[in-house]
């Protein structure tokens, strides 16, 4: 059948792994939802097998069809039936000038072995595409948010602290913390958590000049109050603790 040059060649480039991801699923989606698009994708794959036990591909298409559809069951598959049926036609042709045709059954079995291989390259671009719908689909374990400005005042007589609710599988809570103006333009900041039965330093996940963004895992909290102290680093290597504190309650 005639295959467009620019689908062979995208064709090729997804076998041997040279085809961006995106682009990767969508020719897997295709040969789920294309009846011609399977066709040119099986003449393309017989041509290119082919073209690798002859020993006349390039040598970087050889290195990624090695690396990505050889290393398959299907492809090495396709690689020994290949070699057989070149080495069956050279034997035939060595045999004393005289030509023979493949009998009616040898015939047969080619036809059914050729059927099968690319029921099971279809079959195993389906199962890609579904693992990868699944991965995308699947409920994300995304951590609790909470957005907090500094309060100098204390527990008791400051506003509300914002309230959190851990559920299961929450991983815990990315806290993004307001700088002060008195603080900002620091070269770096110290976070610290107060609260249940410890205190400890916290890693700052992401910062801007408006911003430090914290992750706080939820096996370091339990039901109860917290307080987020924050101090400036100088340059000597001190640190300065800004008054005040971020407050939060865990449910």
């Amino acid at each position: 059948m005639a295959i467009k040059k620019e689908h062979e060649n995208e064709i090729r480039r997804y076998l041997s792994g040279q085809l961006p991801d995106a682009e990767e699923e969508t020719l897997e989606f295709r040969l789920l939802t294309e009846p011609a698009f399977v066709e040119e994708f099986d003449t393309v794959v017989d041509e290119v097998t082919d073209q690798y036990v002859r020993n006349e591909l390039a040598d970087s298409e050889r290195e990624g069809l090695e690396k990505r559809y050889l290393a398959t069951a299907a492809g090495r598959k396709k690689v020994r039936f290949t070699t057989e049926l070149l080495e069956r036609a050279a034997a035939e042709r060595g045999r004393a000038g005289v030509v023979t045709e493949p009998g009616f059954f040898d015939r047969i079995q080619a036809f059914w072995q050729v059927q099968s291989l690319r029921l099971v390259a279809t079959a195993a671009a389906v199962v890609i595409i579904a693992v990868g719908a699944y991965l995308i689909s699947r409920p994300s374990m995304n951590y609790a948010t909470l957005a907090l400005s500094i309060s100098t005042a204390s527990r008791a007589e400051g506003p509300v602290p914002a309230k959190v609710k851990l559920g299961s599988g929450v991983p815990g809570v990315e806290v993004t913390l307001a700088i002060p103006e008195q603080a900002k333009g620091a070269k770096d900041y110290g976070v610290r958590l107060v609260g249940g039965e410890s205190e400890h330093d916290l890693k700052i996940d992401k910062r801007d000049d408006q911003t430090l963004t914290i992750k706080i895992p939820a096996s370091s909290l339990s039901p109860g109050q917290y307080a987020i102290q924050l101090s400036r680093l100088n340059p000597d290597g001190t640190s300065t603790r800004i008054p005040g504190s971020y407050y939060f309650n865990i449910e």
